[in-house]
């Protein structure tokens, strides 16, 4: 709900070089940026050799900041659009702020279009409105008037505009803040403008607990949904944490990694800042691969400050920082191992030491009995050791039938301690046991539901996201 630039040295040139992050894994490949650098709720995009961040504008000035780069490390601020306000505006908020917020900026059908949010703070009176231009370099834009509006009379805030083409080629808005969350509207591919109904992907149930700026992408037969929980906007005091989920159908229903719906308060967290950057938030991402962002810098008076980060996509096709997630499987490396039908993890029931102790399905707990190391053994079959026992997953007592059960053991090198992982599409394996042949079975989608073997049919319930936890 507040997009405000909220610094007393807003008005300096911020020119740094910033250490890591010191939150991320040390494998993260954090962009080392210079030049000026201070924006709020940036969105990242290229045209040709040049690279532009859009962002809110400054407190008491008008319009769009721009900042400019040539090659995306080192940065300049270019001169900001919408310096004076449309007159049209007055018509829906006469009280708004001088400046405006949260811009989008995605190319489209031979234009770039921009959606920007008039609004005055506290409350849902606001709207996004919409330019256009077919060259970023020429800084001359096309007034194509109001996208969508709301008032007291509505469950959400129309702000924070975001554009995503879906899978077939339409463009859709996602929006919201604060209010019931976020919101979904198809747009006419002539107009830019909503058609059909406004559909919820996300909320936060509890008032004090805050949902905003969504970003949409596509990637390999997913949707995948990125937001900003809790406080922004409050220098070093703000809270801001990124989190995601994601979907098959652009409409939802998005789920986070734990399959919490989002509309339930789901949603897992990818970047929470640390004791530099404080409450990172209002994130874009950029071909899939790079991820923008603002937080405050401790350091630096709470300055708000952009972080580009290169961005992953683990064997189970969820985002991360890791870029050792993204190798594929490496044995010696520790993953958890979630079932694809019940979204839920392996793990050794009640921390049993003992051999024989089975292996079901829990929800992810964090505990170190749901994590497993992988060991190469030959031939394209793996161990899997459980880091918690020291112990092996294995098919009981050797057995070649369906619906054997599978425990764990001390190792003792047989081959039905062994396991092939198919590679599918999606980031998803089956699991394949040396000795029988048959594939690892989830069955059941609750807490306890058993692990066994099962001749491999390929349905959900035999398909397994390896997430690497380092």
């Amino acid at each position: 709900m507040k997009k405000l630039v909220k610094t007393s040295v807003r008005f300096l040139c911020f020119v740094a070089s910033t250490s890591i992050l010191s939150a991320l894994p040390a494998h993260a490949d954090f962009w080392e940026l210079s030049g000026e650098r201070m924006i709020h709720d940036p969105s990242l995009v290229q045209e040709g050799k040049s690279w532009y961040a859009f962002g809110t504008g400054e407190i008491n000035r008008r319009g769009i900041r721009v900042l400019k780069s040539d090659n995306g490390r080192h940065w300049v601020a270019a001169p900001s659009v919408l310096s004076q306000p449309l007159p049209w505006w007055r018509s829906y908020l006469p009280n708004h702020e001088l400046n405006q917020w949260a811009p989008d900026v995605k190319y489209f059908n031979g234009r770039y279009w921009m959606f920007y949010s008039v609004s005055a703070f506290g409350d849902n009176n606001s709207f996004i409105g919409l330019l256009s231009t077919t060259s970023l370099n020429t800084n001359n834009w096309r007034d194509d008037g109001l996208v969508i509006r709301s008032t007291s009379a509505n469950n959400f805030n129309a702000i924070d505009g975001d554009l995503v083409i879906d899978a077939s080629g339409d463009p859709w808005m996602s929006f919201g803040s604060f209010w019931s969350g976020i919101k979904l509207t198809r747009l006419d591919k002539r107009t830019m403008k909503p058609t059909g109904p406004v559909h919820s992907l996300a909320a936060r149930p509890i008032r004090n607990n805050p949902i905003e700026a969504p970003n949409i992408i596509y990637k390999d037969g997913y949707y995948y949904l990125f937001v900003s929980f809790d406080k922004c906007c409050d220098g070093v005091a703000s809270t801001y944490k990124v989190a995601y989920g994601r979907s098959r159908s652009i409409t939802g229903p998005f789920f986070d990694k734990n399959g919490t719906n989002m509309l339930h308060g789901g949603g897992t967290l990818l970047d929470t800042g640390n004791d530099r950057w404080r409450g990172p938030g209002h994130q874009d991402v950029l071909n899939n691969n790079l991820l923008v962002r603002h937080a405050y810098d401790g350091m630096n008076g709470g300055m708000p400050t952009m972080l580009i980060n290169d961005l992953y996509w683990d064997a189970a096709g969820w985002p991360t920082y890791d870029r050792r997630a993204a190798a594929g499987i490496v044995s010696g490396a520790n993953y958890r191992i979630r079932n694809v039908a019940s979204g839920k993890l392996a793990e050794v029931y009640g921390w049993g030491m003992a051999d024989g102790t089975d292996i079901v399905q829990w929800r992810d707990n964090g505990g170190a009995n749901q994590i497993w190391k992988l060991i190469d053994s030959g031939d394209g079959y793996y161990k899997v050791i459980n880091v918690f026992t020291g112990k092996v997953l294995e098919v009981y007592q050797k057995s070649r039938l369906d619906a054997a059960d599978v425990r764990q053991w001390s190792d003792n090198g047989g081959v039905h301690q062994q396991w092939r992982l198919l590679n599918l599409d999606g980031g998803r394996y089956a699991v394949i046991n040396r000795l029988s042949g048959k594939a690892l079975d989830g069955y059941g989608t609750v807490d306890g539901s058993d692990i066994i073997q099962f001749s491999n049919h390929g349905g959900a319930n035999q398909q397994w996201y390896f997430e690497a936890n380092p």
